[in-house]
Protein backbone atom coordinates (compact mmCIF):
# COMPACT_ATOMS: atom_id res chain seq x y z
CA UNK A 1 0.00 0.00 0.00
CA UNK A 2 1.58 3.30 -1.06
CA UNK A 3 2.05 6.24 1.28
CA UNK A 4 0.77 8.58 -1.45
CA UNK A 5 -2.63 7.02 -0.98
CA UNK A 6 -2.94 9.02 2.23
CA UNK A 7 -1.57 12.31 0.93
CA UNK A 8 -4.88 13.59 -0.37
CA UNK A 9 -4.82 17.05 -1.91
CA UNK A 10 -7.14 19.74 -0.58
CA UNK A 11 -8.96 20.17 -3.90
CA UNK A 12 -9.42 16.44 -4.33
CA UNK A 13 -10.77 16.10 -0.83
CA UNK A 14 -13.35 18.78 -1.52
CA UNK A 15 -14.55 16.66 -4.45
CA UNK A 16 -14.36 13.34 -2.60
CA UNK A 17 -15.38 14.39 0.92
CA UNK A 18 -18.89 13.11 0.32
CA UNK A 19 -17.47 9.65 1.01
CA UNK A 20 -17.02 10.47 4.68
CA UNK A 21 -20.42 12.10 4.90
CA UNK A 22 -22.17 9.15 3.26
CA UNK A 23 -20.39 6.46 5.21
CA UNK A 24 -19.71 7.91 8.64
CA UNK A 25 -22.33 7.89 11.44
CA UNK A 26 -22.71 10.88 13.80
CA UNK A 27 -20.16 9.34 16.17
CA UNK A 28 -17.65 9.08 13.23
CA UNK A 29 -16.66 5.53 14.09
CA UNK A 30 -15.61 4.39 10.60
CA UNK A 31 -11.91 3.96 9.80
CA UNK A 32 -9.74 2.06 7.35
CA UNK A 33 -8.06 -1.25 8.08
CA UNK A 34 -4.42 -0.82 8.96
CA UNK A 35 -1.68 -2.90 7.29
CA UNK A 36 1.67 -4.10 8.50
CA UNK A 37 3.10 -2.45 5.38
CA UNK A 38 2.75 0.90 7.15
CA UNK A 39 5.81 -0.03 9.14
CA UNK A 40 7.82 0.26 5.93
CA UNK A 41 6.51 3.57 4.62
CA UNK A 42 5.11 5.56 7.54
CA UNK A 43 5.75 6.62 11.13
CA UNK A 44 3.78 4.60 13.68
CA UNK A 45 1.90 6.72 16.21
CA UNK A 46 0.09 3.93 18.09
CA UNK A 47 -0.21 0.17 18.37
CA UNK A 48 -3.51 -1.40 19.43
CA UNK A 49 -3.20 -5.11 20.05
CA UNK A 50 -1.31 -6.23 16.95
CA UNK A 51 -2.50 -3.38 14.70
CA UNK A 52 -0.41 -0.28 13.95
CA UNK A 53 -1.90 3.16 13.38
CA UNK A 54 0.34 5.35 11.16
CA UNK A 55 0.76 9.12 11.30
CA UNK A 56 -0.70 9.37 7.79
CA UNK A 57 -3.97 7.94 9.18
CA UNK A 58 -4.27 11.00 11.40
CA UNK A 59 -3.55 13.30 8.47
CA UNK A 60 -6.17 11.56 6.34
CA UNK A 61 -8.85 12.17 8.98
CA UNK A 62 -7.78 15.80 9.39
CA UNK A 63 -8.00 16.34 5.62
CA UNK A 64 -11.51 14.86 5.62
CA UNK A 65 -12.53 17.18 8.44
CA UNK A 66 -11.19 20.23 6.62
CA UNK A 67 -12.96 19.19 3.42
CA UNK A 68 -16.24 18.93 5.34
CA UNK A 69 -15.80 22.46 6.70
CA UNK A 70 -14.87 21.45 10.24
CA UNK A 71 -12.45 23.64 12.15
CA UNK A 72 -8.91 22.33 12.55
CA UNK A 73 -6.52 24.35 14.74
CA UNK A 74 -3.75 26.23 12.96
CA UNK A 75 -1.68 26.90 16.07
CA UNK A 76 1.01 24.22 16.50
CA UNK A 77 0.29 23.64 20.20
CA UNK A 78 -3.46 23.36 19.66
CA UNK A 79 -2.92 21.18 16.57
CA UNK A 80 -0.77 18.77 18.59
CA UNK A 81 -3.52 18.50 21.22
CA UNK A 82 -6.09 18.04 18.43
CA UNK A 83 -4.04 15.21 16.92
CA UNK A 84 -3.77 13.49 20.30
CA UNK A 85 -7.55 13.67 20.82
CA UNK A 86 -8.07 12.32 17.31
CA UNK A 87 -5.63 9.49 17.96
CA UNK A 88 -7.57 8.53 21.08
CA UNK A 89 -10.69 8.29 18.94
CA UNK A 90 -8.94 6.12 16.36
CA UNK A 91 -7.70 3.83 19.12
CA UNK A 92 -11.24 3.48 20.44
CA UNK A 93 -12.50 2.64 16.96
CA UNK A 94 -9.81 -0.01 16.50
CA UNK A 95 -10.69 -1.51 19.90
CA UNK A 96 -14.34 -1.84 18.83
CA UNK A 97 -13.46 -3.39 15.47
CA UNK A 98 -11.17 -5.93 17.09
CA UNK A 99 -13.79 -6.81 19.71
CA UNK A 100 -16.46 -7.20 17.01
CA UNK A 101 -14.21 -9.52 14.99
CA UNK A 102 -13.63 -11.68 18.06
CA UNK A 103 -17.38 -12.08 18.58
CA UNK A 104 -18.50 -15.00 16.43
CA UNK A 105 -22.14 -13.87 16.71
CA UNK A 106 -21.36 -10.70 14.75
CA UNK A 107 -21.36 -11.20 11.00
CA UNK A 108 -21.18 -8.46 8.39
CA UNK A 109 -22.58 -9.75 5.12
CA UNK A 110 -20.66 -8.94 1.94
CA UNK A 111 -23.96 -8.11 0.25
CA UNK A 112 -24.68 -5.37 2.80
CA UNK A 113 -21.24 -3.86 2.25
CA UNK A 114 -21.53 -4.02 -1.53
CA UNK A 115 -24.98 -2.40 -1.57
CA UNK A 116 -23.61 0.53 0.41
CA UNK A 117 -20.52 0.77 -1.80
CA UNK A 118 -22.57 0.81 -5.00
CA UNK A 119 -24.74 3.60 -3.65
CA UNK A 120 -21.68 5.65 -2.68
CA UNK A 121 -20.02 5.06 -6.04
CA UNK A 122 -23.18 6.12 -7.84
CA UNK A 123 -23.52 9.33 -5.84
CA UNK A 124 -19.89 10.35 -6.03
CA UNK A 125 -19.71 9.56 -9.76
CA UNK A 126 -22.62 11.93 -10.38
CA UNK A 127 -20.45 14.83 -9.19
CA UNK A 128 -18.23 14.49 -12.26
CA UNK A 129 -19.09 15.28 -15.84
CA UNK A 130 -17.43 12.16 -17.23
CA UNK A 131 -15.88 8.86 -16.17
CA UNK A 132 -12.51 10.17 -17.37
CA UNK A 133 -12.72 13.21 -15.08
CA UNK A 134 -13.72 10.96 -12.19
CA UNK A 135 -10.74 8.64 -12.73
CA UNK A 136 -8.36 11.60 -13.12
CA UNK A 137 -9.49 13.01 -9.78
CA UNK A 138 -9.00 9.62 -8.14
CA UNK A 139 -5.41 9.43 -9.44
CA UNK A 140 -4.69 12.92 -8.12
CA UNK A 141 -5.98 11.73 -4.75
CA UNK A 142 -3.54 8.82 -4.63
CA UNK A 143 -5.83 6.03 -5.88
CA UNK A 144 -4.42 4.11 -8.83
CA UNK A 145 -7.74 2.80 -10.14
CA UNK A 146 -11.48 2.98 -9.54
CA UNK A 147 -11.32 -0.55 -8.15
CA UNK A 148 -8.71 0.50 -5.58
CA UNK A 149 -10.97 3.35 -4.51
CA UNK A 150 -13.93 0.95 -4.34
CA UNK A 151 -11.96 -1.35 -2.01
CA UNK A 152 -11.06 1.62 0.21
CA UNK A 153 -14.70 2.61 0.50
CA UNK A 154 -15.75 -1.00 1.12
CA UNK A 155 -13.29 -1.46 3.97
CA UNK A 156 -14.42 1.74 5.70
CA UNK A 157 -18.03 0.62 5.37
CA UNK A 158 -17.27 -2.87 6.68
CA UNK A 159 -15.53 -1.47 9.76
CA UNK A 160 -18.42 0.88 10.41
CA UNK A 161 -20.90 -2.00 10.21
CA UNK A 162 -18.81 -4.11 12.57
CA UNK A 163 -18.77 -1.37 15.18
CA UNK A 164 -22.48 -0.65 14.79
CA UNK A 165 -23.30 -4.35 15.16
CA UNK A 166 -21.18 -4.66 18.30
CA UNK A 167 -22.77 -1.63 19.94
CA UNK A 168 -26.29 -2.85 19.10
CA UNK A 169 -25.50 -6.29 20.53
CA UNK A 170 -24.10 -4.78 23.73
CA UNK A 171 -27.20 -2.62 24.12
CA UNK A 172 -29.54 -5.56 23.52
CA UNK A 173 -27.66 -7.62 26.11
CA UNK A 174 -27.80 -4.79 28.64
CA UNK A 175 -24.01 -4.43 28.74
CA UNK A 176 -24.11 -0.72 27.86
CA UNK A 177 -25.87 1.09 30.66
CA UNK A 178 -26.68 4.72 29.96
CA UNK A 179 -24.74 7.27 32.02
CA UNK A 180 -27.13 10.20 32.47
CA UNK A 181 -25.43 13.58 31.88
CA UNK A 182 -25.84 16.57 34.15
CA UNK A 183 -27.57 19.74 33.03
CA UNK A 184 -24.20 21.50 32.97
CA UNK A 185 -22.69 18.80 30.74
CA UNK A 186 -25.62 19.05 28.34
CA UNK A 187 -25.36 22.83 28.18
CA UNK A 188 -21.59 22.68 27.64
CA UNK A 189 -22.05 20.16 24.83
CA UNK A 190 -24.63 22.41 23.17
CA UNK A 191 -22.34 25.46 23.34
CA UNK A 192 -19.50 23.42 21.90
CA UNK A 193 -21.37 22.07 18.87
CA UNK A 194 -24.13 24.56 18.07
CA UNK A 195 -22.00 26.60 15.69
CA UNK A 196 -20.97 23.45 13.81
CA UNK A 197 -24.57 22.41 13.22
CA UNK A 198 -26.33 23.33 10.00
CA UNK A 199 -29.08 25.89 10.59
CA UNK A 200 -32.53 24.67 11.50
CA UNK A 201 -34.49 24.70 8.23
CA UNK A 202 -37.62 26.80 7.84
CA UNK A 203 -40.64 24.83 9.05
CA UNK A 204 -44.39 24.97 9.51
CA UNK A 205 -46.93 23.58 11.95
CA UNK A 206 -50.50 23.36 10.71
CA UNK A 207 -53.86 21.67 11.12
CA UNK A 208 -55.89 20.50 8.19
CA UNK A 209 -59.28 19.21 7.16
CA UNK A 210 -58.96 16.83 4.23
CA UNK A 211 -62.20 16.35 2.34
CA UNK A 212 -62.55 13.04 0.51
CA UNK A 213 -65.05 12.69 -2.35
CA UNK A 214 -67.86 10.37 -1.26
CA UNK A 215 -69.20 7.74 -3.67
CA UNK A 216 -72.87 7.39 -4.54
CA UNK A 217 -74.82 4.68 -2.75
CA UNK A 218 -75.12 2.70 -5.98
CA UNK A 219 -71.32 2.68 -6.37
CA UNK A 220 -70.96 1.48 -2.77
CA UNK A 221 -73.39 -1.34 -3.42
CA UNK A 222 -71.58 -2.42 -6.60
CA UNK A 223 -68.23 -2.46 -4.76
CA UNK A 224 -69.69 -4.54 -1.93
CA UNK A 225 -71.23 -7.05 -4.33
CA UNK A 226 -67.93 -7.47 -6.21
CA UNK A 227 -65.97 -7.87 -2.97
CA UNK A 228 -68.48 -10.42 -1.67
CA UNK A 229 -68.35 -12.46 -4.89
CA UNK A 230 -64.54 -12.47 -4.82
CA UNK A 231 -64.48 -13.63 -1.19
CA UNK A 232 -66.83 -16.48 -2.09
CA UNK A 233 -64.66 -17.41 -5.08
CA UNK A 234 -61.53 -17.56 -2.92
CA UNK A 235 -63.29 -19.72 -0.35
CA UNK A 236 -64.28 -21.96 -3.26
CA UNK A 237 -60.65 -22.47 -4.29
CA UNK A 238 -59.62 -19.40 -6.32
CA UNK A 239 -56.02 -18.30 -5.74
CA UNK A 240 -55.97 -15.26 -3.42
CA UNK A 241 -52.83 -13.71 -4.93
CA UNK A 242 -54.10 -14.02 -8.50
CA UNK A 243 -57.46 -12.47 -7.57
CA UNK A 244 -55.61 -9.61 -5.82
CA UNK A 245 -53.45 -8.91 -8.86
CA UNK A 246 -56.50 -8.77 -11.10
CA UNK A 247 -59.05 -6.92 -8.97
CA UNK A 248 -57.43 -5.09 -6.03
CA UNK A 249 -57.56 -1.28 -6.03
CA UNK A 250 -54.60 -1.00 -3.61
CA UNK A 251 -51.63 0.01 -5.81
CA UNK A 252 -49.16 -0.60 -2.98
CA UNK A 253 -49.96 -4.32 -2.59
CA UNK A 254 -51.69 -5.37 -5.80
CA UNK A 255 -48.59 -6.66 -7.61
CA UNK A 256 -47.51 -8.51 -4.46
CA UNK A 257 -50.74 -10.47 -4.44
CA UNK A 258 -52.16 -8.29 -1.67
CA UNK A 259 -49.32 -9.01 0.77
CA UNK A 260 -49.24 -6.62 3.73
CA UNK A 261 -46.37 -8.34 5.59
CA UNK A 262 -46.25 -8.43 9.38
CA UNK A 263 -47.94 -5.65 11.37
CA UNK A 264 -49.04 -4.84 14.91
CA UNK A 265 -52.17 -3.18 16.23
CA UNK A 266 -52.30 0.53 15.56
CA UNK A 267 -50.88 0.17 12.05
CA UNK A 268 -54.11 -0.22 10.06
CA UNK A 269 -57.51 1.46 10.35
CA UNK A 270 -59.56 0.27 13.38
CA UNK A 271 -62.26 -1.49 11.35
CA UNK A 272 -59.64 -3.45 9.41
CA UNK A 273 -57.72 -4.44 12.56
CA UNK A 274 -60.84 -5.47 14.48
CA UNK A 275 -61.47 -8.19 11.90
CA UNK A 276 -57.88 -9.08 11.03
CA UNK A 277 -56.78 -9.75 14.60
CA UNK A 278 -59.81 -12.02 15.19
CA UNK A 279 -59.33 -14.11 12.05
CA UNK A 280 -57.74 -17.52 12.35
CA UNK A 281 -54.85 -18.16 9.91
CA UNK A 282 -56.07 -19.35 6.54
CA UNK A 283 -59.63 -18.05 6.88
CA UNK A 284 -60.98 -15.48 4.40
CA UNK A 285 -63.09 -12.63 5.77
CA UNK A 286 -66.35 -11.28 4.43
CA UNK A 287 -66.02 -7.74 2.98
CA UNK A 288 -64.84 -5.29 5.64
CA UNK A 289 -65.69 -1.63 5.04
CA UNK A 290 -63.19 1.12 5.85
CA UNK A 291 -62.80 4.67 4.51
CA UNK A 292 -60.81 3.14 1.63
CA UNK A 293 -63.54 0.75 0.47
CA UNK A 294 -64.21 -2.97 1.05
CA UNK A 295 -61.41 -5.33 2.07
CA UNK A 296 -61.16 -9.10 1.79
CA UNK A 297 -58.66 -10.17 4.46
CA UNK A 298 -56.73 -13.38 4.94
CA UNK A 299 -54.38 -13.89 7.88
CA UNK A 300 -51.46 -16.14 6.93
CA UNK A 301 -49.56 -16.37 10.21
CA UNK A 302 -50.23 -15.07 13.71
CA UNK A 303 -48.05 -14.32 16.73
CA UNK A 304 -49.25 -12.98 20.11
CA UNK A 305 -48.54 -9.35 19.20
CA UNK A 306 -48.56 -9.28 15.39
CA UNK A 307 -49.95 -10.96 12.30
CA UNK A 308 -48.95 -11.54 8.70
CA UNK A 309 -51.86 -10.90 6.35
CA UNK A 310 -52.90 -10.04 2.83
CA UNK A 311 -55.93 -8.23 1.47
CA UNK A 312 -57.88 -7.26 -1.62
CA UNK A 313 -59.34 -3.75 -1.73
CA UNK A 314 -62.40 -2.95 -3.78
CA UNK A 315 -62.92 0.81 -3.80
CA UNK A 316 -66.29 2.31 -4.84
CA UNK A 317 -66.09 4.33 -8.04
CA UNK A 318 -65.63 8.07 -7.58
CA UNK A 319 -67.20 10.13 -10.36
CA UNK A 320 -66.38 13.66 -11.48
CA UNK A 321 -69.62 14.77 -9.84
CA UNK A 322 -68.48 13.27 -6.53
CA UNK A 323 -65.18 15.15 -6.82
CA UNK A 324 -66.98 18.40 -7.69
CA UNK A 325 -69.17 18.15 -4.57
CA UNK A 326 -66.10 17.51 -2.39
CA UNK A 327 -64.45 20.61 -3.86
CA UNK A 328 -67.56 22.67 -3.10
CA UNK A 329 -67.52 21.39 0.49
CA UNK A 330 -63.85 22.39 0.85
CA UNK A 331 -64.59 25.87 -0.57
CA UNK A 332 -67.39 26.26 1.97
CA UNK A 333 -65.08 25.22 4.82
CA UNK A 334 -62.53 27.85 3.82
CA UNK A 335 -65.20 30.55 3.86
CA UNK A 336 -66.59 29.42 7.24
CA UNK A 337 -63.16 29.27 8.88
CA UNK A 338 -62.23 32.73 7.61
CA UNK A 339 -65.43 34.00 9.24
CA UNK A 340 -64.38 32.49 12.57
CA UNK A 341 -66.08 29.08 12.63
CA UNK A 342 -64.66 26.42 14.95
CA UNK A 343 -61.94 24.44 13.23
CA UNK A 344 -62.41 21.44 15.54
CA UNK A 345 -66.15 21.29 14.97
CA UNK A 346 -65.78 21.35 11.18
CA UNK A 347 -62.96 18.79 11.33
CA UNK A 348 -65.16 16.34 13.25
CA UNK A 349 -67.78 16.59 10.52
CA UNK A 350 -65.66 16.60 7.37
CA UNK A 351 -62.08 15.37 7.93
CA UNK A 352 -60.99 12.14 6.24
CA UNK A 353 -59.79 9.94 9.15
CA UNK A 354 -57.17 8.26 6.96
CA UNK A 355 -55.28 11.57 6.64
CA UNK A 356 -53.19 13.41 9.22
CA UNK A 357 -55.06 16.21 10.94
CA UNK A 358 -52.07 17.84 12.70
CA UNK A 359 -48.64 18.29 11.11
CA UNK A 360 -45.93 19.61 13.45
CA UNK A 361 -42.64 21.27 12.50
CA UNK A 362 -42.56 19.94 8.95
CA UNK A 363 -39.65 21.30 6.89
CA UNK A 364 -40.99 23.58 4.17
CA UNK A 365 -38.77 22.12 1.44
CA UNK A 366 -39.93 18.58 2.27
CA UNK A 367 -43.61 19.35 1.74
CA UNK A 368 -45.32 17.86 -1.35
CA UNK A 369 -45.42 20.34 -4.21
CA UNK A 370 -49.11 21.22 -3.74
CA UNK A 371 -48.63 22.14 -0.08
CA UNK A 372 -45.30 23.87 -0.70
CA UNK A 373 -46.71 26.20 -3.35
CA UNK A 374 -49.94 26.97 -1.48
CA UNK A 375 -48.15 27.68 1.83
CA UNK A 376 -45.20 29.60 0.38
CA UNK A 377 -46.18 32.98 1.83
CA UNK A 378 -48.51 31.83 4.59
CA UNK A 379 -48.50 33.51 8.01
CA UNK A 380 -49.60 32.21 11.39
CA UNK A 381 -53.39 32.08 11.57
CA UNK A 382 -53.90 32.01 7.80
CA UNK A 383 -56.56 29.74 6.30
CA UNK A 384 -55.20 28.27 3.06
CA UNK A 385 -56.90 26.13 0.45
CA UNK A 386 -58.45 24.12 -0.86
CA UNK A 387 -55.19 22.38 -1.81
CA UNK A 388 -55.70 19.62 -4.37
CA UNK A 389 -54.04 16.36 -3.27
CA UNK A 390 -53.63 13.51 -5.72
CA UNK A 391 -53.19 10.13 -4.07
CA UNK A 392 -51.78 6.92 -5.61
CA UNK A 393 -54.24 5.58 -8.14
CA UNK A 394 -55.39 9.08 -9.12
CA UNK A 395 -57.83 9.68 -6.23
CA UNK A 396 -58.29 13.34 -5.30
CA UNK A 397 -58.58 14.95 -1.87
CA UNK A 398 -59.01 18.61 -0.93
CA UNK A 399 -57.07 20.00 2.04
CA UNK A 400 -58.10 23.08 4.00
CA UNK A 401 -55.18 24.24 6.14
CA UNK A 402 -54.90 26.47 9.20
CA UNK A 403 -51.32 27.63 9.82
CA UNK A 404 -50.43 27.37 13.52
CA UNK A 405 -46.73 28.25 13.54
CA UNK A 406 -44.15 29.56 11.08
CA UNK A 407 -40.49 29.19 11.97
CA UNK A 408 -37.81 30.76 9.75
CA UNK A 409 -34.41 29.20 9.20
CA UNK A 410 -32.07 29.76 12.14
CA UNK A 411 -29.88 28.11 14.79
CA UNK A 412 -31.35 25.37 16.97
CA UNK A 413 -32.06 26.37 20.54
CA UNK A 414 -30.91 24.33 23.53
CA UNK A 415 -34.51 23.38 24.32
CA UNK A 416 -35.03 22.02 20.81
CA UNK A 417 -31.97 19.79 21.11
CA UNK A 418 -32.16 18.95 24.82
CA UNK A 419 -33.49 15.39 24.53
CA UNK A 420 -31.26 14.52 21.60
CA UNK A 421 -28.24 15.80 23.52
CA UNK A 422 -29.29 13.87 26.62
CA UNK A 423 -29.64 10.64 24.65
CA UNK A 424 -26.35 11.10 22.82
CA UNK A 425 -24.34 11.92 25.96
CA UNK A 426 -25.94 9.04 27.89
CA UNK A 427 -25.01 6.62 25.09
CA UNK A 428 -21.51 8.05 24.78
CA UNK A 429 -21.03 7.73 28.53
CA UNK A 430 -21.99 4.08 28.43
CA UNK A 431 -19.69 3.42 25.48
CA UNK A 432 -16.85 5.32 27.14
CA UNK A 433 -17.13 3.12 30.23
CA UNK A 434 -17.03 0.00 28.04
CA UNK A 435 -14.00 1.31 26.13
CA UNK A 436 -12.16 2.03 29.36
CA UNK A 437 -12.53 -1.64 30.23
CA UNK A 438 -11.31 -2.68 26.76
CA UNK A 439 -8.26 -0.46 27.13
CA UNK A 440 -7.34 -2.17 30.39
CA UNK A 441 -7.46 -5.58 28.68
CA UNK A 442 -5.68 -4.64 25.43
CA UNK A 443 -2.03 -3.85 24.72
CA UNK A 444 -1.85 -0.19 23.66
CA UNK A 445 1.33 1.73 22.92
CA UNK A 446 1.16 5.42 22.02
CA UNK A 447 4.16 6.90 20.19
CA UNK A 448 2.74 10.30 19.26
CA UNK A 449 4.77 13.02 21.02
Amino acid sequence: MRESRYRVSGMAMLRLAAIAVLLSPASALAQETQSSEFALVDRIVAIVGDVAIPFSRLEEEINLMRAQGMRVPADSVQLARFRRDLLDRLIDEELLVQQARRDTAIVVEDADVQRAVEEVMRRIRQQFRSQLEFERELRRSGFGTVEEYRRWVAERRRRELLQDALVRKLEQEGKLRAVQPTQAEMRAFYERVVEQQPPRPASLTFRQIVVQPQPDSSAVLRAFMLADSLARAIRGGADFAQVARRFSDDPATRERGGDLGWFRRGTMTPAFEDVAFRLRPGYVSSPVRTPFGFHIIQVQRAEPAEIQARHILIAPEITEENARRAKETADTLVALLRRGASFDSLARLHHDPTEESFVANVIRDSLPAGYREALAGAKEGDIVGPIVLERPGGDLRYAVVKVEQVRPEGPYTFEELRERIRAQLAREGALRRYLEDLRKRTYIEIRLP
